[in-house]
């Protein structure tokens, strides 16, 4: 048997055979391969392009495992809200959300009412406070002491109870201290809630950037 004799093409359309009869007779068989050539080649393409593929897949989910594990680690949420009413407050007294159902990143401690940044960065914080009928109440959120935002609730001259919200933007640092604290003699009473225990006062905080 002779060795495979093919012309130049893009996929070889023709290939030489040499063949040996039953008496020994040289014979010579063109074959035309040019479908199995380009089916063959397009077979090889398409492994490959799947093998790529693959390793692409493998890539992008170590990245995204990556990018979430980043997600997680410098996400900062704290909401909380009093879980009975606080009376005899004074000017200046830290108003003590006592229940935190989300403190992700632990910012916020329920015994002292302050929320301690963990990283640098631009945070969200709102609060809505519940006054009883005929009683004004005034709050402010205070970043190390210092009043950023304030909340009025006018409700002295109204039968019924009355809620107040306020929400403010701030660049913090690490180690930084947040609460939300009474102003004036008009803040010395308080409503957790109104109807079925679901809670009225609360404060909520979190990093956005």
């Amino acid at each position: 048997m002779g060795q495979l004799h093919s012309a130049p093409s893009s996929y070889d359309k023709m290939i030489s055979m040499p063949l040996v009869d039953n008496i020994g007779a040289t014979l010579k068989a063109d074959l035309d391969v040019t479908k199995m050539n380009k089916y063959l080649h397009e077979y090889i393409q398409q492994e490959v392009s799947l093998a790529k593929i693959g390793d692409k897949m493998k890539q992008l989910n170590q990245k995204g495992t990556l990018v979430s594990l980043q997600i997680k680690k410098s996400m900062r949420f704290s909401h909380m809200y009093l879980s009975s009413k606080k009376e005899n407050l004074i000017d200046g007294a830290v108003i003590i959300f006592d229940r935190a159902p989300l403190n992700v990143g632990g910012g916020y401690d329920t015994a002292s009412g302050k929320f301690t940044c963990k990283d640098d960065g631009l945070y969200f914080f709102t609060w809505t406070t519940l006054s009883n009928p005929k009683t004004d109440f005034t709050s402010a959120l205070f970043v190390n002491g210092n009043g950023i935002a304030e909340n009025i609730v006018d409700n002295d001259e109204t039968s019924d109870a009355m809620t107040g919200s306020s929400s403010a933007i701030f660049q913090m640092r690490k180690g930084d201290v947040a609460w939300i604290g009474v102003v004036g003699t008009e803040g010395m009473y308080i409503r957790h809630t109104w109807t079925k225990g679901i809670p009225a006062s609360v404060f909520t905080g979190f990093k956005i950037d």
